[in-house]
């Protein structure tokens, strides 16, 4: 399988070779404060399998995780995270079509707002679980 995806504008383009090893879904605050969203859904790719055009910026917060985004409309990318080399952590929202398989992984639930309800995979832990 593979698949594609753009920022809003369009500036950043980028394509992938493979299925997603992991489709997770995050409440941890980084992620709350970086998507202005209660939670992050990402495919997890291999990096070798991911091949983006276009100008990023990045920005690298304390806890290792560096999110890239379009220098123009500001749509958040992809990311890599320090715990986890090897493997790119793609939003879906930027996806041109959304995964096939449901969310198989969930981490942070403990950060989640009560007022949200979510469906959580069965997979799912009240931090971080191991990716790599």
């Amino acid at each position: 399988m593979s698949g594609s995806g753009k920022c809003l504008c369009g500036d950043i383009n980028f394509k992938y070779d493979s299925e997603p090893s992991l489709f997770l879904i995050c409440h941890c605050t980084d992620c709350q404060r970086a998507t202005g969203s209660p939670v992050a859904s990402i495919i997890v790719i291999p990096e070798t399998d991911f091949h983006c055009e276009g100008e990023l910026g990045s920005y690298t917060c304390e806890t290792n995780v560096t999110r890239s985004f379009c220098k123009n409309c500001g749509s958040q990318v992809f990311s890599r995270a320090e715990s986890a080399p090897g493997i790119v952590l793609i939003k879906t929202g930027v996806l041109d079509e959304q995964p096939k398989i449901k969310p198989n992984l969930g981490c942070w639930k403990k950060s989640k707002p009560g007022w949200l309800n979510i469906e959580h995979p069965e997979n799912t832990f009240d931090e971080n679980p191991a990716l790599g």
